[in-house]
């Protein structure tokens, strides 16, 4: 899928594909894990990269990036159909320098004071294969990434039914009601936060003595009009919060 035949460009992806599952490092010491002198395994020697350096690296992932939308348009027709789950996700990166332009001040989840930062958000299928990436400004919030990702599936890749998977910090109710309920074939599974679960639970919308019996509860709300909520009690939640709370009381 890479590429159609084995070529030098082609192993620099690939030796960089296999570090970053087995040895995550800077291209730098990707590079010197590849050399004879200063190898930490035989993937240099299998791959004919022992003379690679970093600049070599950086070029492949040049020639990679104009591959993209080929390759993710082939991944999409191998693994999403009408009707699958599409998982999706947006996290962030901080970065070091300031010569991407994509960097930009934002709401930093590596907690790394003073630094830029870019947002990038993972399309997958419904069993966690990564589908398509997109990177966007390092300002950008969750919420506003959903709708480009929306339009490549139906459009690009021409998948037209399917059930949006992500959390409520993206899927918000006002995206719902502007991006997925007015589009015919789109379906949505997500999350409450824990403020929305504490407020159903306190005007009593979630019986608790249902888990008594099951751990599945369907309920309704009119806080949430046409849609199907599901409660689920999580054994290992529950003992992790009485161990919190025993805790904080001592």
């Amino acid at each position: 899928m890479i590429a159609g035949s084995t070529s030098r460009i082609r192993n620099l992806v690939l030796g960089m594909i296999i570090f970053r599952i087995i040895n995550p490092k800077s291209k730098l010491a990707t590079a010197r894990g590849f050399h004879e002198k200063t190898c930490s395994n035989s993937l240099g020697k299998v791959l004919n990269l022992e003379k690679a350096d970093e600049d070599e690296l950086y070029e492949a992932l040049d020639w990679l990036l104009k591959k993209q939308e080929k390759i993710e348009n082939k991944l999409a027709s191998l693994y999403l159909n009408n009707g699958s789950l599409v998982l999706y996700d947006v996290t962030s990166t901080y970065l070091e320098g300031n010569g991407c332009e994509l960097g930009k001040y934002g709401y930093n989840r590596d907690k790394k004071k003073g630094k830029t930062q870019i947002v990038f958000g993972l399309l997958c299928d419904q069993n966690g294969c990564p589908i398509a990436v997109e990177v966007f400004e390092g300002n950008t919030s969750d919420t506003s990434t959903l709708g480009s990702q929306i339009e490549k599936v139906r459009k690009r890749f021409g998948v037209h039914n399917v059930v949006w998977v992500t959390d409520r910090g993206i899927l918000t109710s006002s995206n719902i009601k502007e991006l997925v309920k007015p589009v015919e074939g789109l379906d949505y599974i997500s999350g409450l936060t824990k403020a929305s679960i504490r407020k159903l639970a306190e005007v009593e919308a979630i019986q608790l003595g249902l888990f008594d019996e099951v751990n599945l509860v369907e309920f309704e709300s009119e806080d949430y009009p046409d849609e199907r909520l599901i409660a689920c009690r999580n054994p290992l939640i529950a003992t992790k919060n009485k161990k919190q709370r025993e805790g904080l009381l001592q």
